[in-house]
Formats: structure tokens, C-alpha cells, sequence
């Protein structure tokens, strides 16, 4: 009877998950920050891009370029929609067993769907789910990040005493995004200790001698390829990258006031669970090291550590601080009313209703970048024509949308830093010429780019000095013109 009972349990705690993920509207692929799929489709005959300098460039993503290389090569392109889909599903549903494991009481049906309800208002209204610099560990976009969901699924699993299922979702979660491989650090010292203070001294070594095993190859192949370079070339390449994004880079840059509020959730956090010392020394642990580190980076003005952004731990912190908070005072106020299943179905109705209407329907963030796909529409009519394209450094969705290489944009950068070298001087370029003030000089600028890499279009807007070129499109904003014919440059 009683796993009869789980059973259906889980079914609903499942069945809440996914309406929480329907609630979100997905963003079309190659909308925004799409280079981290550029190196998993570059060798398809859909598109020319294995021609593409910044595709060209070291991978700092090996396993999900892998792994999407592997599904899209077997699977329509909607395939990645189902896999973030199921990892918005199993952040809600993840988080819910953690608090659960917690407070044994939200395993009621009503207090359950008031959780689910907290949960999708806390996560739409951003500021007691996101982390810290702009960061979240998942949104409307499939990203290496959104695999930072394993984390609350690792998290569980050691809640449960499964400590190497644990140990290998944390490690799979950095795997594929090694920007969480400090952070996954950060958590197995918080096991290790509190394995210890219990004087699981066999246990505590024989998890971190796991843990080394299955973290060393991405963490190997990061120090390998990207940090064993030239002194000079690292401080220069790190420079540029800080300048690029101070926003998520430098804490003089991002931090506010709502930081110090996330600061005392955690805070609050820690004293509602101080008494289960199985959650609280590693939660604790976590999110002290990740505290640690961020005021070093800021005394010591490292460039480094900056980049290594200890910071984003939060991405984990704070949904899971938020929701235990939540959780406790759910558990507090709602456990023993009476008539609670027909107010929190009405009011997970409610919830549910209005995210869904307002994020699908009002609130369409989509609809404007599929607007833009008709330029790129128009573009393609030329494919075979083009080798590559010179475009103006804002249009980040030129490059995936038409499968054309292009010379540079803003959006993509390379990741080594002497890589990441070379990008700055191509975006200089790029805007020099956009931003020519003469035919000559536009020329000039031109000769220079066609020496680096031999464009044989350009893309430009109509008010610039082009219009006695042939427009190869019809668009209100631009023009697409040959180079040849254009500007009779060899």
C-alpha cells in the first residue's frame, strides 16, 4: 500500500513539474547565444560554416558538442527542445524533493500544490530564483548551462544516500558546462566535511578519490587548452573578455542591493535547516566558499578568479535558499487548515493560467526575433552565391540562420585568450568599416579585413554609401551587395 501511495505521489509531483514547464515559452534555436551549438552542426552539408573562423576555433565544450552532434545528426532539430523541456521539468521536480526530504509535510496533496505554485511565481518573477551578475542556472533558452539542473538532482541524490549517483551528476552537470567545475569543487568539500564531522573517514575518501576520477578529463582538457599559454597573451585576452563582460565578470559592475537580500535568504536558509546537519554542513560549505572566493577576487582585483566567476554558485544557492524558506513557511501556515485542496487547486489554476497566457500569448518574446528570421530568409536566396559575409557586429542571428560564415560579430567570441585576441582586432574591423566616414577609408578598411579572410558580401544599411551598388535583396533596413561588383577589390 504505502509504495502504491509513493508511487502516485511522485506521478503528481511529476505531473506539477511539467505544467511548470509548459508554462515557459521556449526560445526558437539560434536566437540569442547560439555559438555553443556552432561546433555541433559546422560539419553538416545543411550549411557552409565549417568555413566559419570563430567555428574554427578551440572548443571549450567538447561533451555537449558531442552530444548535440549525436542527436541532431539522428533527430530533428526539435529533439533539443524535448531535452530542455525535460531539464525544465526536472528543476522544479528536483528542488520539490529536496525541500520535501526537508519538510516531510509538503508530501500533502494541498501543501504540495501550493509549493508548485510558489515555485512557478517565484521562478517567473526572477529575482528570488536567478543568481547573482545576471546569471540563472536555466531559462526560455537550451544552453550548456540549463545542465546545471543535475546539480539539484546530485544534490537529492545525496540527500538520499546515494553518494555516488550524486558525485556522478555533479560531475556530469560540469562536464558539459566546465564553467561548474569550481562550483561542483565547492560542493564535494561540503560532503567531504560533513562526512567527516560524522568520522566517515573510509566513505569521505572514497568519495573524493570518485570525484577526481570522473572530474579530471574535463578539468584536464580545460588547463590543457586554455590556460597553458603565453603569460602575456592570458593577461591580454583576459582583458578583453573583462571588458566585454563586466556585467557577469566584475562585482563592482553587478552588484546591488537585491544581492544583499539573496545574501540573507541563504542566511535564513541556514537557520531553518541547522539541525539536519546532513544538508546543512555541505549547503553551508557551498555557499561560504562561493562567498569566500568572490570577496578574494574583489580585494585582490584578480583577473582570473574573476573569470572563474565563484559567484555563480548562486545560480544553485538561491533557488534552493529561496524555496526552503518558502517550504518552512508553507509547512508553518498551511498544515493544519481545513478545505485547503479546493483554494490550492484554484489558486495553482490561477498561477499556472496566467503564466501560461501571459508568456505564450500577451507577453510573445518570440515574435519579434521571428520578425528579424526575414532577413536571414532573404539572405538565403543568395546561399550559393556567398563564401562569406560581412555584417554589422550586432546581428548575432545572421550566422546560424543562414549557415553562411561570417567574418565577425560581438555575440560569439572565441574563448582562448589568444584566440579571443584575434576576435577583438576583427571586431575593431568590422565597426571601423560600418563606421567609415568616407568611400576611401571604407575601401581601405576593406583591403585590410579582405587580407585577413576574403569576403564576398557585404550586408549594410540603407542610409550608408552603397546605393550605386547592385541590392541583391529587398529589405527596408539593408542591403546585400557582392564585393566584386561593389567595390572591385582582388
Amino acid at each position: 500500500m504505502l509504495k502504491i501511495i509513493k508511487e502516485k505521489e511522485i506521478i503528481l509531483y511529476l505531473i506539477l513539474s511539467i505544467l511548470f514547464a509548459i508554462t515557459i515559452q521556449q526560445f526558437p534555436f539560434f536566437k540569442g547565444n547560439s555559438l555553443h551549438l556552432l561546433h555541433a552542426i559546422k560539419d553538416f552539408d545543411t550549411n557552409k560554416l565549417q568555413d566559419d573562423w570563430i567555428a574554427n576555433q578551440t572548443n571549450h565544450l567538447p561533451i555537449f558538442t558531442y552530444l548535440n552532434y549525436f542527436l541532431l545528426k539522428f533527430f530533428p532539430i526539435n529533439i533539443l527542445h524535448i531535452i530542455h523541456f525535460c531539464l525544465l521539468v526536472s528543476c522544479s521536480l528536483f528542488l520539490f524533493l529536496i525541500c520535501k526530504n526537508e519538510f516531510p509535510n509538503l508530501n500533502r496533496f494541498s501543501i504540495s500544490i501550493i509549493w508548485f505554485s510558489t515555485f512557478i511565481f517565484i521562478y517567473h518573477e526572477g529575482s528570488l530564483f536567478s543568481g547573482l551578475a545576471g546569471q540563472d542556472v536555466i531559462n526560455e533558452g537550451y544552453q550548456p548551462a540549463s545542465f546545471g539542473v543535475l546539480f539539484f538532482c546530485g544534490i537529492y541524490l545525496y540527500l538520499k544516500k546515494r553518494y555516488y549517483y550524486a558525485i556522478f551528476f555533479i560531475c556530469l552537470s560540469a562536464s558539459l558546462h566546465p564553467t561548474y567545475i569550481l562550483h561542483s569543487g565547492f560542493l564535494l568539500i561540503g560532503f567531504f566535511l560533513y562526512f567527516l564531522s560524522i568520522k566517515e573517514f573510509k566513505l569521505s575518501f572514497k568519495i573524493v578519490f570518485f570525484y577526481i576520477i570522473l572530474i579530471s578529463p574535463i578539468t584536464l582538457f580545460i588547463v590543457s587548452n586554455f590556460l597553458l599559454i603565453d603569460k602575456e597573451l592570458i593577461l591580454g585576452g583576459q582583458d578583453i573578455l573583462l571588458n566585454r563582460i563586466p556585467h557577469h565578470a566584475l562585482i563592482e559592475s553587478w552588484f546591488s542591493y537585491k544581492d544583499i537580500i539573496s545574501l540573507l535568504i541563504f542566511i535564513i536558509s541556514l537557520s531553518i535547516i541547522y539541525k539536519k546537519k546532513v544538508f546543512f554542513i555541505p549547503f553551508a560549505v557551498f555557499g561560504l566558499l562561493a562567498i569566500f572566493f568572490s570577496m578574494v577576487q574583489y580585494f585582490s582585483d584578480s583577473k582570473t578568479l574573476a573569470l572563474a566567476f565563484p559567484w555563480r554558485a548562486s545560480v544553485f544557492i538561491i533557488p534552493i535558499s529561496s524555496m526552503i524558506v518558502f517550504s518552512f513557511l508553507i509547512e508553518k501556515f498551511f498544515l493544519n487548515k481545513n478545505g485547503l485542496k479546493i483554494f490550492c487547486s484554484i489558486f495553482f489554476l490561477i498561477i499556472f493560467s496566467f503564466f501560461f497566457l501571459k508568456n505564450h500569448f500577451v507577453k510573445n518574446l518570440n515574435q519579434n526575433f521571428y520578425l528579424k528570421l526575414e532577413l536571414t530568409k532573404k539572405i538565403k536566396e543568395n546561399y550559393n552565391f556567398i563564401d562569406r559575409l560581412l555584417i554589422p557586429v550586432n546581428l548575432s542571428y545572421i550566422r546560424m540562420n543562414t549557415g553562411i560564415p561570417i567574418f565577425i560579430d560581438w555575440k560569439h567570441h572565441a574563448f582562448k585568450y589568444s584566440e579571443i585576441i584575434i576576435w577583438r582586432k576583427r571586431v575593431d574591423l568590422a565597426e571601423n568599416f560600418y563606421n567609415a566616414k568616407s568611400l576611401a577609408k571604407t575601401k581601405l578598411i576593406l583591403k585590410k579585413i579582405n587580407e585577413i579572410e576574403k569576403i564576398s558580401h557585404i550586408l549594410v544599411y540603407k542610409d550608408q554609401r552603397f546605393n550605386n551598388c547592385e541590392n541583391l535583396i529587398d529589405d527596408e533596413s539593408f542591403l546585400l551587395v557582392d564585393v566584386n561588383k561593389c567595390f572591385n577589390i582582388n
